[in-house]
């Protein structure tokens, strides 16, 4: 009997961006930009040279892992203090 793999497509996780409602992990998504990226923000702490943590209490994504390309409605210009 070969084996088969089933995928349940209503269980996958899509992460919509706040800024303007696409979604933003879906490969057609590729020109998917905004300017004002996480890695700009003064409220998100850097983890290593790629993620950090978003720590802006107005954004949807606070307390979460993002990556610095990532982007929200709430971004606030700056560096991390």
């Amino acid at each position: 009997m070969p084996f088969k793999i089933e995928i349940d497509r209503a269980h996958q996780t899509v992460i919509w961006c706040d800024r303007c409602k696409r979604a933003v992990n879906l490969n057609d998504e590729r020109e998917h930009f905004h300017s004002e990226q996480c890695g700009g923000c003064r409220k998100y702490k850097r983890h290593d040279s790629d993620w950090g943590w978003c720590k802006n209490r107005a954004s949807v994504y606070c307390g979460r892992l993002m990556f610095e390309h990532d982007t929200c409605s709430a971004f606030v210009q700056g560096e991390w203090k």
